[in-house]
């Protein structure tokens, strides 16, 4: 019995649509690579829903014949190749001929079109891979085609698409590419009826750049000049200064002969050249074009061409990985000092609040910026005295010091801390009496009981008190906002714009006050007070860049994670000099509130060395 069977040209077409047609930002991709390849100077992209239900690509390009239109819904039925040797030698975006035969079988496809010198054009109608209708038309010059109704004849692909959200911030991506990809070309993109993107297609690359990310983007660009080496490779674009880098690659974008492509070389490259420069996992912000014989690069890897092969590839990644850090060492990055929004909190000068009836909301003033200029403990303000109790003796008196900073005192009254009398035993809810013996490295505290001393790491400890006392306003629905005046002004991607609005609860659960400011501007008018003097732009920016991995889990582990973040930017840093009374205060929150002696991380919050053990080291014991 027979059972080998030749396939019918619909259930070939639907199949090859599974490799090209896989949401509908590809048949975006498609549509416009073709409109490029046909010489457009103007592209409008137009999308309902997330493209589901409607996209329409209108191009000023060379248009087509009535023959050419009807030849073209044929599989592997294409004008820029005609033979295999010319695979070798491909200069155009696309090439197989598969395209609109695969977006035709899955979609209800309208195509109408003319050429230059045709007084009239035709229309074209066809439902999954079948012509419907065909007619003469008047229209303008250029192809327009326009697909309903993705996946309508395959309901089982139709139900792996995500939201037309998500979808249309896979769109809004793609067409952020392009617009960067060929800045001599005019795109317009529409989203239920309203702009998005809009190019003025000049040919200037900065240009480009302004319309997709906004102006804080462009001023923090350094130029690559074009230039071309022995290897016959040019290279041109922007790179982002190290105050642009971002937690993922969302914000590299590689284009190999005006081709937007993913490669892991380029990004290697590029990222080895920035690493002097950048702190761990943090990436670059790359605008890099490439252009080279395409005889040293394969394009035919996937049918998506987002894949490419190079024929010399650790010859190129040494190039390009050489003169791009060339261009950073020419370019060196010097942090620029802004004006923190958020002023420091303070204690009332004359309060008479005592520190065991201070609220935990003060916890935050205890490590506010006063520390000294030594690892000794020393008083920031002359003429206080700090009464230190001994474990084993009655109150002593320490002379304070006199503060080493030249700053005016009359100018710091307001912001410096009260130092009230305090008793620096902490011996409060546990058997055993520590002392404060000092500080080593600036980061390590080092404390002592009867038997054993410990090593306390402050940012360690600072950074769990801060997870668990948020974690608890959480839990209590009862987090602490602080308002920002001025309020902090961003800028995002239209993906990025769909994401914020998407998460706008989640952004509130967490503290952020945020509003629309016009455009894809948003005003950050209050942020949650755990976040202390960090740099608001900067943690807001790092949360977007997670908010989609997070999605995959549950609600309540994007808020841990978060949190993580937000007390580890808010907590004291190794290195930081504290004062006496930041450090008592430190210590004392961690032991009457019992937290687990680990941080949020995982890391030991302090390790203990017994007597025992010290005198076994210096060989005083056996």
């Amino acid at each position: 019995m027979n059972q080998i069977l030749i396939l019918d040209e619909n259930t070939i077409n639907k199949i090859a649509a599974g490799e090209v047609v896989e949401r509908p930002a590809s048949i975006v991709k498609e549509l416009v690579e073709n409109s490029i390849d046909a010489g457009s100077t103007a592209i409008t992209i137009e999308i309902r829903d997330g493209g589901i239900s409607y996209i329409r690509v209108a191009d000023n390009g060379r248009g087509m014949s009535f023959q050419d239109a009807r030849l073209s819904f044929e599989r592997h039925a294409t004008s820029k190749i005609s033979t295999a040797d010319d695979l070798q030698n491909i200069d155009t975006l696309g090439f197989r001929g598969e395209a609109l035969a695969s977006i035709s079988a899955v979609t209800q496809l309208e195509m109408i079109t003319r050429e230059k010198e045709s007084v009239s054009g035709i229309h074209i109608v066809n439902h999954g891979g079948k012509i419907v209708s065909e007619k003469e038309i008047g229209c303008p010059e250029g192809t327009t085609i326009i697909t309903k109704n993705l996946f309508f004849n395959t309901p089982a692909r139709l139900k792996f698409l995500k939201s037309s959200r998500t979808e249309t911030a896979h769109i809004s991506d793609l067409v952020g590419k392009l617009i960067l990809a060929h800045p001599e070309i005019s795109f317009r993109y529409i989203n239920n009826g309203r702009t998005i993107y809009y190019s003025t297609g000049d040919g200037d690359l900065k240009n480009a750049i302004l319309s997709v990310y906004g102006k804080d983007v462009v001023d923090q660009l350094i130029p690559v000049e074009p230039t071309d080496n022995l290897s016959g490779i040019k290279l041109w674009g922007y790179l982002g200064k190290p105050s642009l880098a971002r937690k993922n690659r969302n914000f590299q974008s590689y284009y190999i002969n005006g081709r937007y492509v993913k490669s892991s070389l380029l990004a290697e490259s590029i990222e080895t050249a920035y690493k002097p420069y950048l702190t761990v996992n943090l990436f670059p912000w790359v605008v890099l074009h490439i252009e080279i014989d395409p005889s040293a690069i394969d394009v035919n890897v996937h049918p998506t061409k987002t894949e490419i092969r190079f024929r010399e590839e650790e010859q190129i990644k040494q190039y390009i990985q050489q003169y791009i850090a060339e261009i950073l060492k020419e370019n060196p990055y010097i942090p620029v000092l802004r004006e923190d929004p958020i002023s420091p909190l303070s204690i009332n000068e004359n309060s008479s609040t005592t520190m065991d009836d201070a609220q935990d909301s003060e916890q935050l003033e205890v490590f506010s910026s006063i520390s000294t200029d030594s690892t000794s403990f020393s008083v920031d303000k002359p003429s206080r005295n700090i009464y230190i109790v001994d474990s084993n003796k009655t109150s002593s008196v320490v002379n304070t010091m006199k503060p080493k900073s030249s700053i005016d005192e009359d100018n710091i009254s307001t912001a410096s801390m009260n130092y009230r009398y305090q008793d620096n035993n902490i011996s409060r809810n546990i058997a055993i009496p520590l002392k404060i013996v000092g500080k080593i490295f600036s980061t390590y505290i080092v404390v002592e009981s009867q038997e054993q001393c410990f090593l306390v790491d402050q940012h360690a400890a600072h950074e769990r008190l801060l997870f668990e006392k948020y974690k608890k306003m959480l839990s209590e629905q009862d987090v602490l906002t602080q308002q920002l005046l001025p309020p902090v002004i961003i800028e995002v991607t239209h993906a990025e714009q769909i994401i914020i609005n998407e998460s706008l609860d989640l952004f509130q659960s967490l503290g952020f006050e945020i509003e629309s400011f016009g455009g894809r501007a948003y005003a950050i008018r209050g942020v949650p007070m755990i976040l202390g003097n960090s740099n608001v732009k900067e943690f807001f920016r790092e949360l977007m860049d997670n908010t989609e991995e997070y999605k995959k889990g549950s609600n309540y582990n994007l808020k841990i994670d978060d949190i993580i973040k937000m007390s580890c930017k808010a907590a004291v840093k190794a290195g930081d000099k504290l004062s006496e009374r930041e450090i008592l205060a430190l210590l004392k929150d961690l032991i009457d509130k019992k937290v687990p002696m680990t941080c949020p991380h995982g890391r030991p919050i302090m390790i203990s060395i017994t007597k025992k053990q010290l005198e076994r080291t210096f060989k005083r014991i056996q």
